[in-house]
């Protein structure tokens, strides 16, 4: 830990804009079901009509966010005993102050984190990509209404310099609310030429798992997991 009071005391990062820090499990993907510290940040660029945390978004009307250090933050993570998973999401990290996130992921790692998150991929920070174990990449449909025009000619750019890491060390998300939303995932995984784990999530609200089970091109993309919000069906946050 000298490591980190090193940097605190080099240069002082600003402030972080934190929604909540809380102990669950991973209720989406490919790690669902471990143990893991959960840090959301506040804001997002984008505006997602079925987002399942508007008290994280600025825009909402219902936002609420506090001002912490990079070293509360830290600490706070450090004060759930026994679990050295954490989990960046939001909102959206990748609009994090780029000096106070590297902070962040390095204390994290020197105290022995592995630490993933959660991104739509519309926004990068450089310097985070090796210092992040696993990510969680997802773009977003047409039921989002996020983008004007074709949602996968708009992310696919910033998705590619994403898909650069390792397969293990990544994986596409899509929240699927209706066959638009298929469509929208299949054109982005063609236009990647998209290799690595894929994960279909019905949406919370009007998705369905057997709409999403019977429309799915199987002969495509056979390896695709269909993998709801396990931590709601479970009770937990």
């Amino acid at each position: 830990m000298a490591g980190w009071g090193t940097l605190i005391a080099v240069s002082a990062a600003p402030p972080l804009r934190i929604h909540e820090i809380f102990l669950s499990v991973q209720g989406e993907g490919i790690h669902a079901g471990e143990r893991t510290v959960f840090v959301r940040f506040y804001g997002c660029p984008l505006r997602c009509v079925w987002c399942d945390q508007p008290e994280a978004l600025a825009h909402t009307g219902v936002g609420r966010f506090t001002s912490l250090s990079v070293e509360e933050v830290k600490d706070r993570i450090l004060a759930f005993p026994a679990v050295r998973r954490v989990c960046l999401t939001g909102g959206e990290p990748m609009i994090v102050h780029k000096d106070a996130l590297v902070r962040l992921l390095d204390g994290l790692r020197a105290a022995g984190y592995w630490i993933s998150v959660e991104t739509s991929g519309a926004r990068l920070v450089e310097e985070a990509l090796e210092r992040i174990d696993f990510w969680t990449i997802a773009p977003k449909g047409r039921s989002a209404r996020t983008f004007d025009g074709d949602p996968v000619e708009a992310q696919v750019p910033a998705l590619r310099r994403l898909l650069a890491l390792p397969e293990e060390r990544r994986q596409l998300k899509f929240v699927i609310q209706d066959g638009g939303d298929i469509e929208d995932a299949v054109g982005i995984l063609d236009a990647l030429g998209y290799r690595g784990p894929i994960v279909l999530q019905p949406e919370h609200g009007a998705g369905s798992a057997g709409a999403v089970f019977e429309a799915w091109p199987w002969a495509r993309y056979p390896d695709a997991r269909l993998i709801p919000q396990t931590h709601k069906s479970m009770g937990l946050h």
